[in-house]
């Protein structure tokens, strides 16, 4: 069974609904922060809506915990590998509209935190700051799914359809996430 499966059984759970992020949003938010030095007790809590895990029993809260281990160990060796990350998007690669919507904004959500806190950053023009900016482009295309801002339709035009966006991404989140883990390492 893959990581996406294990964690839609554990949302299965009334006390994972009520108290954590959609799970589409958390399935990237994990990926993310693969591609970070960030430890586990800095990004958990964000799983939460309420800023902190709370559970029914410690058999829960282990579950939930090593699903979201494999999810992130599964994304840091696709990262380290540079092979395509794994994308089950609402159980499926293309997802609906709003599975990827969260997605999108679970995957940004992360990268923001991730810059915020890193010290890591590509010099302008480089190959690293226009992987970058791609990533970032197209996640927010998929995450600003209505919007009204004028000039985010205009810029969202010029991009590749929705459908080709989610071809794309595994490939290219996963050359930015070793992009990333490389530059920590320096």
């Amino acid at each position: 069974m893959n990581n996406y499966n294990n964690l839609q059984q554990l949302y299965g759970l009334s006390e994972i609904q009520e108290n954590g992020v959609n799970i589409d949003f958390c399935y990237a938010f994990v990926c993310a922060m693969a591609s970070s030095e960030l430890t586990l007790q800095q990004w958990m809590p964000m799983l939460f809506t309420s800023g902190e895990g709370r559970f029914s029993s410690e058999k829960v809260a282990s579950d939930f915990g090593q699903v979201i281990l494999s999810i992130y160990q599964k994304a840091n060796r696709c990262f380290t590998e540079n092979s395509p990350l794994s994308l089950m998007i609402g159980n499926s690669l293309s997802g609906t509209e709003e599975a990827i919507m969260h997605f999108s904004r679970g995957y940004l959500h992360a990268l923001l935190i991730i810059d915020n806190l890193q010290s890591v950053v590509f010099p302008e023009g480089s190959a690293e700051a226009n992987l970058q900016q791609t990533c970032l482009l197209l996640l927010d295309k998929l995450a600003s799914v209505a919007t009204q801002d004028a000039q985010k339709i205009t810029l969202f035009e010029q991009l590749p359809s929705q459908h080709d966006i989610v071809l794309l991404l595994p490939a290219l989140l996963s050359r930015y996430g070793q992009q990333c883990l490389m530059a920590n390492q320096q």
